[in-house]
């Protein structure tokens, strides 16, 4: 396997997982960023991780 498929593929279970604990944050499930910021916020802030991640890896497997 390839360096570059295994970021990929990294990068996308990573992108998932942020996407996940976005979901959680919106439901009202408690995270320890919500200590630093509102809900809005932290929720936005997960997803932009989680877009970004999903992006580092299309750049990886495409």
């Amino acid at each position: 396997m390839k360096m570059q498929t295994l970021f990929g593929v990294l990068f996308l279970l990573g992108g998932i997982f942020q996407a996940f604990t976005a979901i959680l944050i919106y439901q009202g499930h408690k995270h320890y960023i919500l200590k630093i910021a509102s809900k809005k916020v932290s929720m936005v802030v997960y997803f932009i991780l989680s877009l970004l991640l999903f992006y580092l890896a299309y750049v990886n497997l495409v």
